[in-house]
């Protein structure tokens, strides 16, 4: 049995009401197939969530996981949506649903937060139309996010925002702080860069340069409100010290498998590199087989990383790499609702003991490669060299 922190499940990935300017993924998701488990792109359809459930438990068998981030496309546009929550949230520890909003109604809300395991992660640029000019084409569209986000924090649950950095909104990161701090609920606002082939054009230089200094100057007022302190210094750094370009190792290829309902895997829920297995057409023990093994998991884990979508890549799982790193303790991780959980806790130790194992077995073994020829380590002068061995 393999052992992730969650999966990471795309229904119909090839389907939004939104056509936001920094977005590849809907364009993208076809790649990974055009047989999706809706029965039609029209307002209305429904999933077929029992084939959905069904690779599920397959997955399930092979690969466990205590979390599952579920989203599309825009899941909500599916009549049956919530059907498909309430059920995962029977086999989960933690159910995070990531939505624009758009069709999230206050019903919703109240039937989705009457499940204690259920929790939203809202894709939300700013709390005005001028912040959110990348991602809403109307007014209409603006009011019913904000309807819905007002029915989020009216129930009191905690939620997670996805805040995309770009020219439109950068300047006011610290108005939006100022508003979610007023919001009745606890709020947790993890802002990402424009990413892909339009990064350079929708977030430029000088603007990059500038909200890299607000991040290093954020008050302190605002903690309630905000992830880590240390992720936002670290995308600080990704801005404008490495210029875009990502230095450190990730780990999400190792914590998180991602699965369309197409029935495509993927090693990484971030940067969609290539389909490695299918379990519709392979089968979910040959599929399975894969995870954790297929040559792309070698060359994602690269460090520095050399794939050229993780070099240009900073997301919200650069949260869970600064703690796989030792950056930061388990107890400021779980600020975040997605990793609150007592068995997403657990599983967190247990994923950093195993990034943790490797690099002592190597300190160990330079340790012993440097010392010279006859010696033999003792005592504390040999718990030195491997202390030193291993903070190098």
């Amino acid at each position: 049995m393999k052992r992730f922190l969650y999966h990471d499940l795309i229904v119909a990935g090839n389907w939004c009401n939104l056509k936001c300017s920094y977005c590849t993924s809907v364009a993208d998701a076809g790649d990974f197939g055009e047989a999706t488990s809706a029965s039609a792109r029209r307002r209305g359809a429904t999933i077929a969530i029992a084939d959905v459930l069904a690779m599920l438990d397959g997955l399930r068998r092979h690969v466990d996981a205590p979390v599952i981030k579920v989203s599309g496309g825009e899941l909500f546009l599916l009549a049956n949506a919530a059907d498909l929550v309430t059920e995962l949230s029977a086999y989960y520890a933690h159910v995070q649903v990531l939505t624009n909003g758009t069709e999230l109604t206050p019903a919703i809300v109240e039937r989705l937060s009457g499940l204690d395991n259920v929790g939203f992660n809202l894709s939300l640029d700013g709390h005005t139309p001028e912040m959110n000019a990348m991602r809403w084409r109307s007014p209409r569209l603006g009011e019913r996010v904000m309807m819905a986000l007002d029915a989020i924090t009216a129930v009191g649950r905690p939620l997670e925002i996805t805040m995309v950095i770009s020219d439109a909104n950068a300047a006011h990161l610290c108005d939006f702080l100022a508003f979610l701090a007023t919001l009745p609920c606890r709020v947790v606002l993890i802002p990402i860069p424009v990413r892909g082939i339009h990064a350079d054009r929708l977030f430029r230089k000088e603007p990059r340069r500038v909200f890299a200094e607000v991040l290093r100057s954020l008050p302190g007022a605002f903690a309630p409100v905000l992830g880590p302190a240390a992720y936002y210094h670290r995308l600080a750094d990704f801005l404008d010290g490495e210029n875009g370009v990502r230095r450190h190792r990730c780990h999400l290829t190792a914590a998180a498998v991602q699965l369309f309902d197409t029935g495509a895997l993927t090693p990484c829920p971030v940067g969609w590199t290539a389909e490695i297995a299918n379990v519709r057409r392979d089968g979910i023990d040959a599929a399975s087989a894969v995870i954790g093994e297929h040559k792309l998991y070698d060359l994602m884990q690269r460090d520095p990383p050399r794939v050229p979508v993780c070099r240009s890549c900073f997301s919200q799982a650069d949260v869970l790499n600064l703690y796989l790193d030792g950056a930061i303790d388990l107890e400021e991780l779980v600020v975040m609702p997605l990793f609150a959980a007592p068995a997403a806790r657990q599983r967190l130790v247990e994923l950093k003991a195993a990034r943790t194992q490797p690099r002592q077995a190597s300190a160990e073994a330079r340790a012993r490669r440097d010392l010279p020829v006859g010696a033999a380590p003792a005592g504390a002068g040999a718990a030195s060299v491997l202390s030193l061995a291993a903070e190098r």
